[in-house]
Parts: structure tokens; sequence; C-alpha cells
């Protein structure tokens, strides 16, 4: 072929190619432009949609590539070829059908069904098929029940304490001592009242401990009735409880101290305290401390050790001792001394951190003890903590 016919048929491919693109945009304009459809026809989503898939970009791809074959070969090696039928796509948009989806023939038969989004009607009614889920009761939560548990066992710093190991023992002898209160007298300033006797002391106690994270058993047993061997009923209530909690560590029995008689059965009122005879053995039980009066605490230790009983009375002295240091460093004067009794044990050879409390006498007040408690909670809550990080 010569260079002249080569050249002749170049050009008559070119124009031939850019006639078929005129002519498809001439055509494309023709059939935008026609008019819409009479309010009376069925105007469906599927037919915009066979609109607008008609004049899309695949659609013009598709005469480009018809129209230049190089172009085409180029689509192909990108990629970039559309998956374009131009035969499906005449036929939605001249008869709304879709050969694609058989549902289209039927809309186009029956308009009514045109007319219904089938797609959305199921789905509505699907749902009204439905019954509407039960909701089920929340099962507990093994995190929850082991979090709950694990507020059970409280803290003093860095000590764990679990309130199924008790430390601390609180107990007492004469349980029926009593303060300057209104109360069924039972015996010279005793009563058998638990809200008035050394039970409602060493409730007191307990709390202010239990707050501060010490696990506390209060053993509320009546062990003076008769007041002989008391001391003896209480150590076998002692030994039943250090039995039953092996963990306990500390042990108090707590009293008040007394001089002379201030209620007896014969008492009709409840009587001053600064009025009373003895006013020196009132001043010596009570003080001041911030704003409140509060009753003075005195420690026991009993020195006396038979043969059998091997524990030193020297380890409750230092126990003792250092509860002392530690009240007075919080609250200078609250705590009178240590005492020791060379005629008894008190059933501090039980244990070595143990000692008797006297907190006030017969010539406080019930409120001046209960209002003690929270400093002596104090002192034994620091001086636990110290103890267990040895």
């Amino acid at each position: 072929m010569s260079k002249v016919h080569f050249i002749k048929f170049s050009t008559i491919m070119y124009c031939l190619g850019i006639g078929i693109i005129i002519l498809c945009i001439a055509i494309g304009s023709m059939l935008f432009f026609t008019d819409k459809p009479a309010a009376d026809e069925a105007v469906t989503a599927d037919s915009t949609d066979s609109r607008k898939e008609l004049f899309s970009d695949d659609m013009l791809k598709y005469f480009i590539n018809a129209a230049s074959p190089t172009i085409e070969v180029l689509y192909k090696e990108c990629g970039l070829l559309p998956e374009y039928d131009m035969k499906t796509s005449l036929v939605r948009y001249v008869a709304d059908i879709d050969l694609n989806e058989p549902l289209s023939i039927l809309k186009n038969q029956l308009p009514m069904l045109g007319m219904v989004d089938v797609k959305n009607a199921s789905s509505a009614a699907g749902t009204e098929k439905q019954p509407a889920p039960i909701k089920q009761p929340d099962k507990p939560k093994p995190e929850a029940d082991k979090a709950a548990n694990d507020d059970n066992k409280k803290k003093i710093n860095e000590i764990n304490v679990d309130s199924d190991k008790p430390l601390v023992l609180i107990y007492h002898t004469h349980t029926r001592e009593a303060y300057i209160s209104k109360y069924k007298v039972d015996d010279v300033d005793r009563t058998l009242d638990p809200q008035n006797n050394m039970v409602r002391v060493g409730e007191g106690l307990k709390k202010h401990l239990e707050n501060q994270g010490i696990s506390v058993i209060h053993d509320e047993t009546v062990y003076d009735v008769p007041y002989e061997n008391s001391y003896g009923r209480s150590k076998m209530g002692i030994k039943k409880v250090l039995q039953k909690y092996p963990t306990i560590k500390y042990a108090f029995d707590v009293h008040r101290d007394a001089f002379a008689e201030v209620i007896n059965k014969n008492t009709t009122q409840v009587p001053d305290p600064d009025k009373l005879p003895n006013k020196s053995f009132r001043r010596k039980y009570v003080m001041n401390c911030n704003g409140e009066r509060v009753a003075k605490v005195m420690w026991v230790v009993g020195t006396r050790r038979t043969a059998g009983q091997k524990e030193d009375w020297h380890e409750n002295l230092a126990f003792a001792q250092n509860l002392h240091k530690t009240l007075n460093q919080a609250a200078q004067g609250m705590s009178l001394n240590v005492e020791t009794k060379p005629y008894g044990s008190y059933n501090q050879n039980l244990l070595p951190n143990s000692t008797l409390i006297e907190i006030g006498s017969n010539h406080n007040t019930l409120n001046e003890a209960l209002n003690s408690t929270k400093y002596v909670a104090d002192t034994i809550a620091k001086v636990i903590k110290e103890n267990e990080k040895r």
C-alpha cells in the first residue's frame, strides 16, 4: 500500500469515528429532552435509575472504545474497561425493563405493581411478623461478684484485711459496768442494758475500727453475773472465739474505772457529773479535745504468770506502752499511763498483743466515753499497721 493510500485510509477512519460519536451524542440529546410522562403514568424509582444508567460515564467510554480500538486496548491493559451492556441499557430505558431483573417485566405489565416499593414492603412485612425480643434478666457477672467480694477485703494503707479473717477481738469481762446516763440499775453503777453498759462502748470502738478497714469480732457476752470468777468465764469465752477465728492477733478487754458510788437503785435522776462529791477523780478522767469532752484512758497489764503460762508478760507491756505513746501523740494527755498488776494475768497470757483498757470511769458520762472511742480506734489501727508491716 502506498503512502498516499495509507493517509487517505487513516483519514477516512478518523472521520468515521468522529461521525459516530457526533451521531450518538445527537441521539442521546434527543432522547434526554423528550417530553416527560403524563401525570397519570406511573413514574418509579426504577425508571429514573434507567435514565441515569444510560447516560453515565460508562456509556461515553463505550462509544469512545467503539470509535477507537486503540483506546479500547489501552483501557483493557489498564483494567479500566467498564462492564457496560448497551443492549440492556437501551431496553431498560425504552421499555423500563431490566433484563437482569424478572420483577421489572411484571411491573411493566402490571402498572399498579410498579407503584409499590416491593423491597421496602417485604421488609416491613417481615418486621411485623417478627415478635418483639424478650429481654432476659441480667445475669450476675463474675467480675461484679469478685469486685463485691474484694470490697470485703479492707485496707489500712498497704495492709489487706479480710473481713472473714478478723484481726481484733473486743470483749468485756465486766460487761455491766456503766457510766452516768439514764438506765435501769442492776447493781451499783451497773446495768444489763447493752445501750448503756460496756457493750455500747465496745460497739463504738468496733465501728471506728471497721471504718478504717480492720475486721473486728465483738463479744457481747455478759461475763460478770455473778461478779465472782468473771475472769474465769471470760477466759473460756476468749478461748472459744480464738478457736473459731484463729486469725485474731489482738484482744482488748474494755472496762471503765470506778471510785465510790455514783448511781444506785435509789437514784431518782441522772447526776450532774460536775457536781459529784469527788471532784479530783472526776477531773482525772475527763478532758477537752477538739471542742468536745472526752474520757481519758488507762492501760492495764497483768504480770502474774504460772509455770504453765509460757507467754512473757513483757510482750503485753510493750504492746500497751506503744498504744499509750501513740494515743498521746494524737491527743496529748488522753492516755493517763500503763499500770501493771501483779495479782492477775487478766487473760493476757492468751495473746501477746492483748491488754485491758479503762475508758473513763463511773464519773464520766456515756457520751464522753463514746467520744473517746474514735481516738482509741485510731491508735489501735496505727499500731496494727506498724506491726503488720514488720
